[in-house]
């Protein structure tokens, strides 16, 4: 028999989630800094750079920070982090649907690690960890051993 785990643990499944969320923000973070040099490249010779470059990393940095913000807020436990996640891995999926229907298989794998990542964050067992982290933050501190109030 298994012990029940503390409501203020974080679900094993939502550290998984997590790892995939943070690994995303950093490769985002690295397509926005490899769109930067391009741009550079075709600067220093003297071509004007495509307006997509432009927008490649643009997107790459705001994709990057919203990740990250997110999951660091999830981290935390609040509540607010699991919604720009969604919203985050939302538009990633309707990216990813363009790129596999113009004819990109590795999409495949972006709509698949979105789609596990959304629905972690609506399971029973998560919601409840956000519910109990609010409830704890609404407490207030515990008082510290040997204080008095």
């Amino acid at each position: 028999m298994t012990s029940p785990t503390s409501p203020l643990r974080m679900p094993g499944r939502l550290r998984a989630a997590l790892v995939f969320v943070f690994l995303q923000a950093l490769l985002n973070g690295i397509l926005g800094i490899f769109a930067q040099l391009e741009i550079a490249r075709w600067q220093d010779h003297g071509q004007d750079p495509a307006g997509v470059l432009y927008l490649v990393e643009f997107l790459s940095y705001i994709f990057a920070a919203g990740l990250l913000a997110s999951g660091i807020a999830i981290l935390v436990g609040y509540d607010w982090g699991r919604w720009a996640l969604l919203a985050c891995e939302v538009l990633s999926a309707i990216g990813g649907l363009i790129n596999l229907v113009s004819g990109s298989p590795q999409a495949l794998l972006g709509l698949v690690l979105a789609g596990l990542v959304v629905t972690t964050l609506f399971q029973e067992q998560v919601k409840a960890w956000f519910e109990a982290k609010a409830a704890q933050r609404r407490a207030g501190p515990a008082p510290q051993p040997g204080t008095t109030i």
